[in-house]
């Protein structure tokens, strides 16, 4: 089949959401992209009108490979196709003027959301950089950089209210896929917020856990005892007659947690307030 056959059932295939199918798709696409010196944009194969053009069609067709590798759960994938798309987002020919509101800075913020979800704070900072770094960027006008810089820096400060409101109300998230990592970052989020709770306090009613943690009240204290422990590996915590004990260590006790302890009792506050 001919590379542009195989590019039209590619797009079609992914219009319906057809995401493994894509997947199986993509291999042949791409050694005929590799044939038709595509897969790479060179000085060589970017001199003519046609040639540019191309290499965009090779781009959208690496794009649909991130996107559907990420919403079939295929993160090496995903990862091997931002790697594969950084040469055409910095390639001027294709992208010289400035990006704002883009497939690219979509495409890269889904990327920093993912090493956001995965704990990879170190190369979280470093993608950023970059981007911050790059002329062609606005990160702090563009909707889609915007989302993962504002959660970063609010889960570093302890402001889990906003957190929450930023992953929980759909009208704060700027597409359809940023979706895919709701839970993940929820999960995270719960686990950095129970970390602070075994600072803050020496025990705490179950009760005003589960609304610090964002857990229904119905859910049954054995239940929520199990999950805390297999989810968010609270050890040292000790359930007993409707109250959580937090066993500390000497380092524990003795370390600076002030920011961590207002932190969390201004979140308390909030919570509250709220309920």
């Amino acid at each position: 089949m001919s590379l542009q056959k195989l590019t039209a059932e590619l797009y079609a295939l992914f219009e319906q959401d057809k995401y493994s199918e894509c997947q199986s798709l993509l291999p042949p696409i791409k050694i005929e992209l590799i044939k038709h010196n595509l897969l790479v944009p060179l000085l060589s194969n970017t001199q003519t009108k046609d040639q540019v053009n191309d290499l965009r069609i090779a781009q959208r067709i690496l794009e649909i490979g991130a996107l559907s590798s990420l919403l079939s759960n295929n993160y090496q994938s995903f990862e091997n196709y931002v790697a594969q798309l950084r040469p055409f987002y910095s390639n001027s020919k294709l992208h010289h003027k400035h990006e704002l509101d883009t497939d690219a800075t979509k495409i890269k913020s889904l990327y920093l959301l993912y090493l956001l979800s995965q704990g990879l704070i170190s190369k979280f900072h470093t993608e950023l950089e970059v981007i911050y770094n790059s002329p062609q960027y606005d990160v702090e006008k563009d909707k889609f950089l915007q989302f993962p810089v504002h959660l970063e820096r609010n889960l570093m400060e302890g402001n889990y209210i906003k957190i929450w409101r930023l992953l929980k109300e759909e009208k704060n998230l700027p597409c359809q896929e940023y979706k895919h990592f709701i839970s993940t970052l929820i999960q995270a989020l719960r686990f950095e917020i129970a970390k602070s709770i075994e600072k803050t306090y020496e025990s705490i009613p179950v009760n005003n856990c589960k609304n610090l943690l964002y857990f229904p009240q119905e859910q049954s204290d054995a239940v929520f005892e199990k999950t805390l422990q297999e989810e968010l590996e609270v050890e040292n915590w000790k359930f007993d007659n409707g109250v959580i004990y937090f066993v500390k260590n000497e380092a524990e006790l003795s370390g600076n947690n002030s920011n961590v302890i207002t932190n969390v009792l201004n979140y308390a506050e909030q919570i509250e307030s709220i309920v």
